[in-house]
């Protein structure tokens, strides 16, 4: 998925999990790309070459970072320096970021298991997935900001 789809599922995961907080919203927004990181390609990856290049030469892209045991790392490195509902939205944002990506390809949520999960799709489908997706979460987001409007 592209990293705006990315934050827009972060922001939601990190808005539910933390009971409906816009807090919880924008941590799990940032946490939402933190997964790309190992791809130096990738927009954030870009900007964070020097922890890009390290993290894609090692683990390769959609592996470690992409894996329930980042998420978990993720969250139990961080809760020490914060409070519990940050940590939720990490890891929440996080898991978001990979539920996305095995919507259009494969990840080793396993990991260092080898063995890939995900939807293997044909490369023309990738923008379609994409965009609904992208469209859903706004709806989402729209109407929960309609309801506290209302």
């Amino acid at each position: 998925m592209e990293w705006s789809t990315h934050v827009l599922s972060g922001i939601v995961a990190g808005y539910t999990v933390t009971g409906g907080d816009w807090r919880g919203a924008v941590v799990g927004g940032i946490a939402g790309v933190l997964p790309d990181l190992d791809e130096p390609k990738s927009k954030f990856g870009k900007l964070f070459f020097f922890i890009a290049i390290p993290l894609n030469s090692i683990f390769g892209h959609r592996t470690f970072t992409h894996s329930l045991l980042f998420t978990l790392l993720a969250g139990i490195f961080i809760y020490p320096f914060t409070e519990l509902w940050v940590a939720l939205s990490v890891s929440a944002g996080i898991l978001a970021h990979i539920a996305g990506d095995m919507l259009t390809g494969k990840v080793k949520l396993f990991y260092p298991s080898a063995k890939s999960v995900g939807i293997a799709i044909p490369s023309f489908s990738f923008m379609w997935i994409d965009r609904i997706t992208r469209l859903l979460l706004v709806i989402a987001i729209g109407w929960v900001v309609l309801k506290k409007v209302i």
